[in-house]
Order: structure tokens, then sequence, then C-alpha cells
């Protein structure tokens, strides 16, 4: 019987596919009876619809089917009653919400592809016949009380009943089947239907959905496209005209608490995309925000409020928001704390867009926005400094303050740097943000929202792309260039290096020091990169030299390196976390760090960047002081290292117990606890962390460790040519074998030997090759380059003598010094090598590299003996008095007393007089100490100030050559 009857509804529908068939017509009598007999109800309950309301679904499906086609025949008026269509409707939309899991191509669901032509059927008369357009009109005539509840739910059906593996159709029809219902209504359109096609804008273009082939527990959520979003949205689109002025009046309503529309929608006023300040749990003010510092405007976005339509309108049909915009402004300063948080990051989320040019066009709901974030503390602006005092009385009266919830405040600190992100090519708008965020990270009285400010800032800047030029590819790839970062903002962040707070100081110089690595560094040494260690040497005078330089480059990035070094000002009282993490920088940040896998620069690279750096504090006598400071305290720190490695190593060599052994091992103990001195002192870590981390326990357990190996590394870190692999091996294995020691002292180990160990920066490989650099750029003509170079050797050598000292360093040195004067130049080239110091540098390079090299047994003499006749000459002939002193200085650390003390006087004499007999009485001629006649030349008058300037260093360091060797009654010279 029921197949039966299916059969008959199944051939009923095809009979009437047929476009021949035509209502009221004597071919077809029995058309008004079917209508009547498809919406029969029973004789006991007439409300039971027989067919409409079937227990087989297959029967209610075709039933509906029929009454299609039938809407289809009869069109425009249908054969039914209010009641009856409005009955067809709501089974209709019933069969109709299958559609969204019927897909064609599922072969895992039986008769899958026949259901799916039978729903796609309903969808498709909905959009070629526009059956909706019934409803409508049951709407607006007001004939059925529940005509706008049922046209709500089709709609929605309708959105909803699309899926993203369905074939296009599907969503064209949708879109159709519902802007025919949207056009039909003339003048208002019920905000119920505008709620239905709002809700799913507002849950944005992408939507989260369990992954099948998820084996998790939970399931893990994968992302796909909203298709209902975008029906809407074309829906939207296509009906513009129609429908922006009902949903503007919609969104104003509700932005401005409104009852009557309150009451008619069903869209949430508040924003449930983020909670605001005072939802749950209070934040306290200007806490810290754990949350993703860049908002996300895809994911997790509440459907039905109305913050979240406003963002996605903007994408689709931004007209709509004309009015609306200054609605959403007037909250700003609302007295209630969630309308404020909202409305500030509602506007953020529209000025920020980056196919958004609301910004640009809302100029002053911009302003008003701004100065969420600021207010009167723009009174630092540079701009109100040239106002007359009755403009400013009038502008600290009637300016606003900066918002003074913390939250809000922070928000704004996000929005604005999306906003740069994303709209930098709008310069006069970025600039206003520039100085709103410099405002915030200078004067903002809470400390946190400063640093968070700091995080932000530099995260924008150190994500950026360094070349401007490609800002259409960084447009593509959704990044932006660094020229949206200000200089006045870098300056901001700066600026709170000197901060009191000491999380404030280290997080902004831990942040410059990153970017300027980033868009400084690797910028300018690109190309020497690229060549590798056998680089064109112009790559490298180029990037030396003064012409052709990037004005904006510099002004923005080479004041960086000078704040670093500032930073030394504090000391291990003050601030031990600051001091330990300038090292870090310094080793690990400005000129990139050593890992196993390799360096981040080359050794030439390397070399360069200090040469660039160094030139760049040149003429900042502060920063050099304190760049001297650090890498002394770090010389301090070696050298009492291998002191106490040294005394521990004796005492171990004693008897245990004996009284040798004790008096050795306190002064091993006395000497840690020096060297502790130059260290930060230990962290408090663990349950028992006020024992840990007392610096006497730490030191008492170092000292009785048993691990022999810990001692042995130490060992190779202690002076400072080790090499790279050295110091990866300490900071590797260090922390491991300490482990045993506890948490303070094996964190303590790591921050000693960090601190110890020679980094990218400073290290016996990088000055070696700005020694041959040096010398390659004398070679090359450019005195200016090779002076540069031999400045780092110089600053190098004067707190590490042994860097210049090594093997190739010192041999290369030599061979520079007699190229120096022995080579024939120019006279253009001579007058470039005083005006930049060459022979004077090298040869105090020189005095101070030879006195790490005292009781090495030279292999290669000839360059040895020809550096000692070089030396020997410019104390006796042309050298200037530095040059002279320089000299003798050299040669005296250059005598070799083979490998032992001297402790006979006698032989240290004997050895003084055998070295400087031949210069002294090269000095002590009588043509030489002339005094010159006025009318002498400059050289000649300086000469006799050299003479006796060698004669007083030879004093110095060679006393005994001044006396005969004891024979008779001789006497010194």
């Amino acid at each position: 019987m029921q197949n039966d009857l299916l059969k008959r509804l199944k051939n009923i529908t095809e009979q009437l596919s047929d476009e021949d068939v035509e209502p009221h017509s004597p071919h077809y009598p029995g058309l008004s009876s079917l209508a009547t007999s498809l919406v029969s109800v029973n004789d006991d309950d007439d409300t039971a619809y027989i067919y409409l309301n079937h227990k087989d679904k297959d029967v209610r499906l075709h039933s509906v089917l029929a009454c299609m086609e039938l809407f289809y025949i009869y069109a425009p008026e249908p054969p039914w009653n209010e009641d009856e269509i409005i009955e067809i409707f709501q089974q209709m939309i019933r069969q109709l919400g299958n559609l969204a899991t019927c897909i064609p191509n599922d072969a895992s669901v039986s008769n899958q592809v026949h259901q799916y032509e039978a729903y796609f059927r309903i969808l498709e008369q909905l959009s070629e016949v526009k059956i909706g357009v019934v409803l409508v009109d049951l709407v607006r005539t007001e004939q059925a009380p529940h005509a706008l509840e049922t046209l709500c739910e089709l709609i929605k059906t309708i959105l909803t009943c699309v899926h993203v593996d369905h074939p296009p159709e599907v969503g064209q029809h949708a879109e159709s089947a519902v802007a025919a219902c949207v056009e039909e209504f003339e003048g208002n359109i019920p905000n119920a239907v505008l709620d239905e096609l709002l809700m799913p804008v507002g849950s944005g273009p992408v939507t989260y959905v369990i992954d099948p082939k998820s084996k998790e527990n939970p399931p893990a959520q994968i992302q796909q496209t909203n298709p209902s979003y975008l029906v809407a949205a074309k829906v939207l689109r296509k009906t513009e005209d129609k429908i922006s002025s009902p949903i503007a009046n919609l969104l104003n309503g509700i932005f401005s608490g409104d009852p009557k529309t309150l009451e008619s929608t069903s869209l949430s006023a508040e924003d449930s995309t983020e909670s605001p300040p005072s939802s749950g749990k209070k934040k306290k003010k200007g806490g810290k925000d754990t949350s993703s510092p860049t908002l996300n405007f895809t994911k997790d976005v509440g459907a039905g409020d109305v913050y979240s339509i406003a963002y996605e309108l903007h994408r689709i049909t931004p007209m709509i928001l004309t009015t609306v915009i200054g609605t959403v402004a007037s909250d700003l300063t609302n007295t209630d704390v969630d309308k404020r948080w909202q409305a500030t990051k509602l506007l953020g989320r529209l000025f920020a867009a980056r196919t958004s040019d609301i910004a640009m066009r809302f100029r002053p709901c911009f302003r008003d926005w701004l100065r969420r974030s600021y207010g009167k503390l723009l009174y630092a602006s540079p701009a109100l400094h040239c106002l007359d005092l009755a403009t400013l009385i009038i502008f600290f009266l009637f300016s606003p303050l900066p918002d003074p919830e913390g939250a809000i405040r922070e928000m704004m600190i996000r929005s604005l740097t999306n906003f740069l992100s994303s709209q930098y090519n709008q310069t006069d708008l970025c600039s206003d943000v520039s100085e709103a965020l410099s405002v915030i990270i200078k004067l903002d009285k809470i400390t946190e929202i400063r640093v968070y400010a700091i995080h932000q800032v530099c995260e924008l800047a150190h994500s950026a792309t360094s070349d401007d030029a490609a800002a259409g590819e960084a447009n593509r790839r959704k990044t932006h260039p660094i020229s949206a970062v200000s200089a006045e903002l870098l300056n901001a962040v700066g600026s709170r290096v000197s901060s009191k707070f000491k999380t404030e100081r280290k997080d902004a110089i831990t942040g410059l020091a990153k970017i300027y690595y980033k868009h400084y560094v690797s910028k300018k040494l690109q190309h020497v990169q690229e060549g590798g260690e056998n680089v064109d040497i112009d790559e490298i005078l180029d990037v030396l030299s003064k012409e052709n330089v990037d004005t904006a480059l510099e002004e923005k990035f080479s004041w960086i390196p000078q704040k670093v070094f500032e930073s030394v000002f504090f000391t291990d009282k003050q601030d031990p976390d600051l001091r330990s993490r300038i090292f870090q920088i310094i080793d690990d940040i400005m000129l990139g760090t050593v890992k196993k896998e390799g360096a981040m620069l080359s050794p030439t690279s390397r070399a360069v960047g200090l040469a660039m750096i160094l030139q760049t504090l040149q003429t900042k006598d502060s920063a050099n002081k304190w760049m001297c400071t650090l890498f002394s305290h770090r010389s301090n720190l070696q050298r009492s290292l291998a002191s106490y490695l040294d005394a521990r190593s004796k005492a171990k060599e004693c008897e245990s117990g004996s009284a040798e052994a004790f008096t050795a091992d306190a002064d091993a103990m006395e000497k840690l606890e020096k060297m502790a001195a130059l260290c930060a002192p230990p962290l408090a870590t663990g349950k028992n962390s006020a024992d840990e981390g007392d610096l006497e326990t730490v030191l008492r357990k170092l000292h009785a460790a048993k691990d022999k190996h810990i001692f042995r590394i130490l060992s190779t870190i202690a002076t400072p040519t080790h090499s790279p692999s050295a110091r990866l091996r300490a900071l590797d294995e260090l922390p491991k074998r300490t482990k045993s020691l506890g948490n303070a002292a094996s964190s303590w180990v790591r921050s000693m030997a960090r601190r110890c160990a020679m980094g990218s920066f400073i290290n016996s490989e990088s000055i070696d090759t700005c020694i041959m650099l040096s010398q390659e750029c004398f070679e090359a003509g450019d005195c200016e380059a090779a002076s540069h170079f031999l400045r780092c050797v110089k600053i190098a050598t004067s707190i590490f003598p042994a860097l210049g000292g090594t093997k190739e360093g010192f041999k290369t040195l030599a061979e520079f010094f007699d190229l120096c004067r022995t080579t024939v130049m120019t006279s253009a080239m001579k007058k470039d090598m005083e005006k930049f110091g060459i022979v004077t540098i090298i040869s105090d390079i020189l005095a101070k590299a030879a006195s790490s090299r005292t009781g090495k047994k030279e292999k290669d003499t000839d360059s040895v003996d020809t550096l000692r006749k070089q030396l020997h000459r410019t104390c006796t002939r042309e050298g200037t008095p530095e040059q002279a002193r320089n000299a003798v200085y050299a040669i005296a650390a250059m005598m070799n007393p083979r490998s032992k003390p001297i402790t006979d006087l006698s032989v240290r004499a004997r050895k003084e007089k055998n070295e400087f007999e031949p210069i002294l009485k090269a000095l002590v001629n009588p043509s030489r100490l002339s005094i010159p006649d006025d009318d002498a030349n400059p050289k000649t008058k300086d000469r006799i100030i050299s003479v006796l300037t060698a004669i007083t260093a030879i004093a110095e360091c060679a006393p005994y050559a001044f006396n005969a060797s004891g024979e008779g009654s001789k006497l010194g010279w």
C-alpha cells in the first residue's frame, strides 16, 4: 500500500513537471482536486496532514515535490489557503534541510544520488520559480500569523543547506532564492529577516569542522570555507540598493541601545570574540595580556553578535557602514567600560583591515579612536611646543584623557600595530598612529602596558620585510615593509632603555638588538656574506664608504649599538639580569651567532660588521667607554677563572689532609670568590631555593665537584684565543655536568661561562680577519677603510692582548708594518696614511700584542727579524713620538727570555744591553739631540721629541740598558 502510494506520488510529480500542464485546462481537469488532496487532513484532526506529515519520509518528500510543481503551475496564485501554504513551506523547509548532509559523490551512502536530486529540485524551484515570494506576500499583508517566522526559517535553511562539497549550482540557486525574497519586499524589511541574512555573515568566511581523519580525543578541528557566508555575501551585494538602509538602521539601533530595535532582533549587542574587561573575572588594570598579540579576525568569531557582523560587512558592502561608524564612535567615551571596550575594538579592526579605507574616509572618528590611547598625554608632542599659552590652556581643558581602563589601552596597542602592518601605505595616518604608540611607550603610567607596547612594536619591526622596494610583494604575502615602523617609534623604544624598571629596559634593548641585526647588519652585509671568504675587496669598501649612504637607514638603526653599550651603565648590583643580557646580545645577536650547524655570518662578514659598528661609535665617547668596560669585565673574569683553576690544580697536587693542602685549598676558594664577584648572583630555584640560591653554597658545591671534566672545559674558555667550538662545547656540556650540583649551581655556572667565553662580536677569528682585511684595504689604496679595521684590532688588543698575538695575526701585522715602511707610495697615499695614523695604530697594536707572545719560540724568524729592523728604524729615524714609544715597547716585549723567568739580574741586563745598545747609540748621537732652530720645518722640530720619547720608553721597559755591564768604572748612557 505504502509503496503504491509512493509510486503514484512519483508519477504525479513527473507528470506535473511537463511544461504543457496548465491550470484550469480541460485537458487537466484533476489539478484542483490534486492540489486539495495533497494538503488533505485526517477527519479526526484537521491539523494532521495525511501526505505532508506522513510517517514515511519518502512520501513526505515527494508530496513536497508535487506541491513545488503546483506552485509553478499556478503561479503567481497558489491553489491553497494561508494555513495550507504555511504547512507546505514548513515541510518544504524540513526536506530542504537534508540537502546540507547529502553529497552527490558520496558513495558510502546508498541511493545518495537520487536523494540529492530530489532535494536539489526543491532548491531549484525556489530559485527559478521564486516560490519564496509567496511567503513575503503573506508577511506584507499579515494574512498568516506564522508567515514571518516561516520565511525566516526558510531563508536560514537555504543559507545553511549549502555544503562546501556541493557543486557550484547549489550556491547559485541558494543565492537566487534568497535574493528573490529580499527583493520582493517594498520599503521596510523586517528585522527578523535581516537577522537571518546577517548571522552567516557574522560567522566569517572561514569555519572550523571536526576532522574525520582525526584519531585524537577530542577530535581535532580543521579549517574550511564557510559556504553560508559566501552565499549571504552574494545576496547582500546583489540586493545592496534595497537592503543597505534597513541593515544600517538595524545596526544603528543596536549600537545605540534603542529598546524597540533590541526587542525586534535576535542579534547580540555583546562582542563574543573576546571577553570585555568586566565580564567574568576582572583582569588587573594594565595586567599582561596572554592572548596572541595580533588578532586573527577570521577565527572563533561569534555568529550572532553585531560587532562581528559590522566587521564582516566592510568586506562585503562597506557602504552600509557609512552611518554606522559614527554611531560606534559615539561609544568611545561611554561610561560603560564594556561598551567602550567593544567600540574601541571594532573600530580598531575596521581601521586596520587590509582591504579597508575606513580610516581615511572617517578621519574625525579615527582621531577620536586614537585618543583612547593617549589623550592629553600628547603634550609630549613637539607640535604643541609652538602653541601660545591660551591655546595650550584650551587644549588641556577640553582635550580628552586617555582611556582610564588599562585593558582598553592594551587593546589599542594591538590595534595600532595591526594598523601599521596593514595600512603602511597611508603615510599620514601611520604618522599619527606612530605618534600615539610613541606616547604610550614613553608616558603610560602602567609599566606592564609600556612593556607590552615595546613587545608589539619590536615584533612588528622584526617581522617586517627588510627591503622597502618589495612593498608590492609584501602586500601579496600579507606582510609589511620595515618602513611601516618609523624612526620615531624605534626611538621611543630606545628611550626606555634607561627606564628604572628592569623588565622594561631589558626587553627594550633586546628587541632593538634583534631589529638591528635583521634590518641593518644583514642588509649592509648582504653582498659580503654572499661573496663568502673570497668576496671582492670592493664590496667591503662599499660597506664602509661614506659615499652613497642610505641616510634613512642610518638614521633609523645606526644608533642602536650606542644604546646597547650605554646599557652597561647598570652594574651587576643594580641589574645583573641586564648585564647578562647585554653579554648575550653582544655575543649572539648583533653580529649573529655560531651554532653547531654553522655560523649565521662568515668570519669576513663578522669582521666587516665589527668595523661598521665601531665606525658608528667613533664619535660616541660614552658608548666607547662602556664597550671597553664590558670587555674589560670579560677579560678580568677570564684572568680570575684561570687564576682559580691554577690554584685549584695546585691544591689537588698537595698531600690530602696536610697543612699545605688546607692552605692551598683556602687560597683557591678565595680566588673563586673573587671570580664570583665578576658574575651575576645565582638564581633561587627549586624547593629549597633559599639554600640553593645562596652564593656561598653554590661556590662550595662547584669547588668540591668531583667531575674533573667541568674544570677542563672551563680551562678552555679561560683565555681569549679559544675557538667558537670551545664556547659551544662549554655552553652545551657545563649545564649537563653541573646538574648534579643543583639547579642554582648549574644555572650560575652556565651564566658565568656565557660571560667568560668569547662570542661572535670579538674573538680571535674575527680579529685575525680584521688584520688581514686592513692590509688588503691598504693595498687597494683605501687607508680610511684600513684604519677602521685596525681600530677594531687596537680596541681588542688593548683589552685582550693575546688576540693580536696569534700566529697568523701577528705575522700579518709584521708584514703590514713592513709594507707601510717600505712601499713606494704616491704623495696622496702618504697623506692618507698619516691622516688616518696607519703606522701609529699598527705600532700600538704590536706593542700590546707582542707582550702576549713573550716566551714563545718563533718559527718564522725572517718575519720577526724584519719586524725588529723596522721597529729599530721607527725608533731612530722618521717615527713620530707615539710611534717611537710603541716601537720600544714592542721590541722590549719581543725580547725572548726563553721559557723561564729571568731571576739573574746580570742576564736581564745583558739581554737589555744587547737589544737596546744599538738603538741608544743612534738616539744619543749629538746630531739627533741637537735642538733645531726656529726656522726648521715641523718634522725636524718633532724629531728631537721622538728621540727623547724613545729614550724615556727605554728607561721604562729596559732600565738596565743604560748601565754598563759592570766592567771597571764605566758609566752608563
